[in-house]
């Protein structure tokens, strides 16, 4: 069974710019690595406990997810541009609402209002390449949009300790509705629909779990799926521990760590660049899979390096392979999932960002409690990570033609 477009996207439809695209649909590391210096001084500015100000950071991750999984199917039926109208818009002003929070119940609400419409801008984006692009095309597309966005978690923390010098964490939530203003704009000027009236659904909910179901229905998309939830659940083992593992353990400063996160992301948008070359050459499934299995490779490598002792620069050069690995993980992952649910690529969007996302995020915790160790994070990637690259190979022989 499957329900991949059975002919070309129109052409007489236009993708957005790709820029102002690839930041809309990239805007979670701006909401939330861009404040993360400031939670201590949020705390005291509201008088509340460091575990209340980090409730506000879980708010937007649990919001964003689950906002893609009811933004997606929605966008199959009244359009893309709406959405990203809407989404753009309720982002700015749940960041103003964020900057003028009294106390933290307020900014923890207006922080689930801002997770939900960037979710509802971040899977209406994606759909929007899937509408006018197809096959290598849509590929090279989501690689320059995973490298533009991979500099999100290297510049937002930067621009986040440039703003507490010259003022309070309140003027970080006023940097971000300047910055969903700017969106609104870009979005009401410059972006046309891409979804034709005659490709879209009903609205109703009965029609939004009709496309769900369809799709879940399809043995590849499952796949597909499950594998972006067990390498995203590993992958942000290192994004939640490894500050823990390099500072607590190894002894780093805060400066020297980010040297760490900066190299290692830097690794991430040199091979989303080199994605973008050799696609099409190769098959998105052949790349899907060696990248899965280089970062499975890297995290033993973590794992290995623990265990052995042989300290921080042999974990840092093997994270940095983990990292390169998942730029060609990210935008892979994204066309074939795209591909395989064309028929609805809202709601292929919104399960396949949604469902990894948020059950990835409710991984984050796990190398924690295991220690926060090198070890810890190293056993949870390598286990992770080697379950999703088993699963894509199996699953892409069984595909096969000829089986």
């Amino acid at each position: 069974m499957t329900t991949e477009r059975l002919r070309k996207p129109t052409t007489h439809l236009v993708l957005p710019p790709i820029v102002p695209l690839a930041l809309i649909v990239g805007v979670s590391p701006f909401a939330t690595d861009m404040y993360i210096p400031a939670l201590p001084a949020i705390a005291r500015d509201l008088g509340t406990t460091a575990g209340a100000v980090q409730l506000s950071l879980t708010a937007f991750l649990v919001a964003f997810a689950i906002g893609q999984l009811l933004a997606g199917p929605v966008s199959d039926g009244i359009g893309r541009r709406p959405l990203l109208l809407l989404g753009t818009a309720v982002f700015a002003l749940a960041s103003v609402g964020c900057a003028l929070a009294p106390d933290i119940v307020t900014l923890v609400i207006a922080r689930v209002f801002q997770g939900l419409a960037g979710a509802a801008g971040a899977v209406a984006g994606r759909a929007m390449v899937s509408d006018v692009t197809e096959g290598p095309r849509m590929a090279k597309v989501f690689g320059t949009m995973a490298a533009l966005n991979a500099i999100g978690p290297v510049v937002a923390p930067l621009a986040g300790g440039v703003v507490l010098t010259v003022g309070s964490w309140r003027l970080m939530f006023v940097v971000l509705a300047l910055l969903g203003t700017v969106f609104s704009v870009t979005v009401l000027l410059r972006f046309r629909e891409t979804l034709p009236r005659e490709r879209r659904g009903g609205v109703g909910l009965g029609d939004n779990w009709d496309r769900i179901r369809t799709l879940m229905a399809i043995p590849r998309f499952r796949a597909y799926v499950l594998t972006g939830v067990l390498s995203t659940i590993g992958f942000f083992a290192y994004i939640a521990t490894s500050s823990f593992v390099f500072q607590s353990e190894f002894g780093f400063s805060e400066g020297l760590y980010t040297l760490v996160f900066a190299t290692n992301a830097s690794m991430m948008i040199i091979t989303t660049l080199l994605f973008r070359r050799v696609v099409g050459r190769f098959s998105e499934d052949t790349l899907l899979a060696a990248g899965l299995t280089v970062g499975a490779t890297g995290a033993a490598g973590v794992l290995v390096s623990a265990l052995c002792g042989w300290g921080p620069v042999a974990v840092w050069c093997c994270l940095a392979v983990v990292t390169g690995a998942w730029g060609f993980v990210l935008p892979a992952a994204m066309t074939r999932t795209q591909h395989v649910g064309a028929a609805h690529p809202g709601t292929a969007a919104a399960l396949q960002g949604g469902l990894t996302f948020g059950l990835g995020g409710l991984g984050t915790p796990l190398a924690g409690l295991l220690g926060g160790t090198a070890l810890a994070m190293g056993a949870v990637m390598a286990v992770l990570m080697t379950g999703a690259a088993v699963v894509q190979v199996v699953a892409t022989r069984r595909s096969a033609p000829g089986r």
